[in-house]
């Protein structure tokens, strides 16, 4: 039987929003709605919040989750959320607990569902791919209009321009990674060398609407999600 373990990962230090995971969010922590929805996850065999701080677990214990205290070395903002999962990994392994599937959960969220990740997990399961990330439609410049600048001129990324495309209709379908969700075979894991995502070569997606991939990084996505908190509310 394959045995699926959900991670949150949930620091203390973010710098552009102070205290982030536990700031109030339509009046409950922003890191308790992932807690909820992975709680709800009939896949999900175990919803572990790793955290460095002490208030995060007292939280995350309130809505329900288990909690690992992780090292202060793995809290630092430079640290890769792949490390952060393999750390809880190996946590249980050294107690015989062995888990087939690694589910990390981005607090920073707080739109996504239940469905999601259990969509996610079925995906892998039934696909054998080594991974499933959550991505979504980009909006706004597309990937094929970009351009980087050197000294006071300006260069496509692309070799396709917009003399290629020049409406944006035409413009072939843009999805990037919404950070929220990534689901790994847990060799990726053990594998991990320290570099890049420990995605594999078999990636697989599912897809969130562009109004539930909202991720709070900066203060105007926290407004942002404020918003469509209060419009979820008032079509009810």
């Amino acid at each position: 039987m394959v045995k699926v373990l959900g991670i949150i990962p949930a620091r203390r230090g973010s710098k552009r929003i102070p205290d982030k995971n536990l700031k109030e969010l339509a009046g409950k922590p922003l890191v308790s709605y992932v807690i909820e929805e992975a709680l709800k996850s009939k896949n999900l065999d175990r919803v572990v919040v790793s955290t460095e701080d002490e208030e995060i677990a007292k939280v995350a214990r309130r809505f329900g989750a288990e909690v690992l205290m992780r090292p202060e070395e793995l809290a630092r903002d430079d640290v890769p959320l792949v490390a952060v999962a393999k750390h809880v990994m190996e946590s249980f392994d050294k107690i015989g607990e062995i888990f087939d599937i690694i589910v990390s959960i981005q607090p920073t969220n707080p739109f996504i569902e239940a469905k999601d990740i259990d969509e996610g997990i079925e995906k892998i399961i039934d696909s054998g791919c080594d991974s499933v990330v959550s991505v979504t439609r980009i909006i706004g410049t597309h990937p094929m209009r970009a351009y980087r600048r050197e000294g006071d001129r300006l260069y496509p990324f692309s070799e396709i321009t917009t003399e290629t495309f020049l409406q944006r209709q035409d413009l072939p379908e843009a999805l990037g990674f919404t950070g929220s969700i990534y689901i790994r075979k847990r060799e990726l894991l053990e594998r991990w060398d320290g570099k890049g995502f420990a995605l594999g070569n078999d990636i697989r997606y599912i897809y969130i609407e562009p109004e539930r991939a909202v991720d709070i990084n900066e203060p105007i996505d926290f407004i942002l999600a404020e918003a469509i908190m209060r419009g979820k509310h008032e079509d009810r």
